[in-house]
């Protein structure tokens, strides 16, 4: 996820383009501050003369200062064959962000622990879901929040997935979320209601029962490392077999971000 702090129409389409395939940018401002409280956001953009907000200390923070942003107009119209304004800053954004971004965070981790476990890549659909969930999961607490996101109504989403003989995406979303929850709580010093706050259930009990009805054991034991290891295999194994993954990569089109958010 990619957090943009910017007004400029041509910059958050930039950002759009250079994203990963099934990568978020959050430039609402509504939505900022909780993308940067709440979420897992690989880099923070700020553009212009904006105050720069307090993020926390493993998020890289890119500012885009004004006049680094006029130098750049510059040196593009004094080629001799200008390149269109988008392409040039796009070329821009991706060298700069390469040498500052955050790379390898625990979602990278954790998607790449499901390929493994599930014996192939994963489909873009599926990392576009996984990773919208992971990265942010107090925003998708539910299905209407995820199918809105990807242009879609509730019942829609759900269709989607019943004609490919696939789950309930529910079942998807729970097991993102229950991920989220036993990454939170790797920190001895988080609590269960401080988990549940910031993961967006409504109370330490309605996540117990929650990840309980979902695995079995309570939120303590998914302190454990070994146990979190042994919630990757069961997820892959029983969703994330060919049979799903050939179901998911069908629906690649549906799941690719469509806007900045």
């Amino acid at each position: 996820m990619i957090v943009l702090s910017a007004t400029d129409p041509l910059l958050r389409a930039a950002m759009r383009r250079i994203a990963r395939p099934d990568e978020q940018v959050v430039a609402d401002p509504d939505r900022v501050g909780d993308a940067l409280r709440f979420g897992y956001p690989r880099l923070y953009v700020v553009a212009g003369a904006r105050a720069v907000d307090r993020v926390p200390r493993e998020v890289a923070v890119l500012h885009l200062e004004e006049e680094r942003l006029r130098a750049w107009e510059a040196e593009r119209r004094r080629a001799e064959v200008p390149r269109p304004r988008l392409d040039d800053l796009c070329g821009r954004l991706r060298g700069v962000i390469s040498t500052c971004a955050v790379t390898g965070t625990w979602v990278d981790g954790t998607l790449a622990e499901l390929g493994r476990a599930s014996g192939g890549a994963l489909p873009l659909a599926f990392a576009s879901f996984a990773r919208h969930v992971l990265e942010l999961p107090r925003q998708y607490t539910e299905l209407g929040h995820l199918a809105e996101t990807f242009d879609l109504t509730r019942g829609a989403l759900k269709a989607r997935f019943r004609r490919r003989n696939l789950e309930s995406p529910f079942t998807y979303l729970r097991w993102c979320r229950t991920l989220a929850v036993a990454h939170v709580l790797s920190d001895p010093d988080v609590t269960v209601s401080g988990a549940a706050d910031r993961l967006g259930f409504t109370s330490g009990g309605n996540m117990c029962r929650s990840v309980r009805g979902l695995t079995g054991v309570t939120p303590h034991r998914l302190r454990d490392p070994a146990l979190r290891r042994v919630l990757v295999l069961a997820f892959a194994s029983r969703h994330l077999t060919g049979r799903h993954l050939a179901a998911w990569r069908d629906l690649d089109d549906v799941f690719r971000p469509r806007r900045v958010a």
